[in-house]
């Protein structure tokens, strides 16, 4: 591949992934994989509402069954949840390139959310199909279970 670089910078919140010398067809999933998940779950952790941009009125999410459509309805299930503060411990993380979608990543993360004022971490399962937009990456499709039971 003729990546140079994946440059992780911020700009009005949104996360953008730079690509030096490369063209569409050569992002590099693994890459592009790991410095959304580290992003997402620093965003997550520290500043919720910095995870606006990152989806749009055609973002569909899946929260433990139910379906919830569009960036504003996604983001009012993030304020609902119940608690302000958590904390994402990454145990593990695979990315595929999308063959039938050329510049789109699917990402699977596993680990434990510890969340404020609860004594143990819960199992946590999740994927993200992320899609290039310009030179950066949006989540089009994003899919959350807890692992209870």
């Amino acid at each position: 591949s003729d990546l140079a670089h994946i440059i992780p910078s911020f700009r009005e919140s949104k996360y953008v992934l730079v690509m030096a010398a490369a063209a569409p067809q050569s992002v590099n999933f693994e890459e592009v994989s790991k410095a959304f998940t580290q992003h997402f779950y620093m965003t997550f952790d520290t500043n919720r509402e910095g995870l606006a941009s990152l989806y749009t009125d055609q973002s569909l999410m899946t929260y433990e069954g139910t379906q919830i459509m569009g960036q504003a309805a996604i983001m009012n299930k993030y304020r609902s949840l119940g608690f302000n503060q958590a904390k994402h411990n990454i145990k593990t993380q695979d990315a595929h390139p999308n063959p039938l979608q050329p510049n789109a990543v699917i990402v699977f993360v596993t680990g434990d959310l510890q969340i404020e004022g609860q004594e143990y971490p819960m199992k946590f399962a999740e994927v993200f199909h992320l899609v290039q937009t310009g030179a950066s990456f949006i989540i089009a499709n994003h899919i959350f279970r807890l692992n209870i039971g």
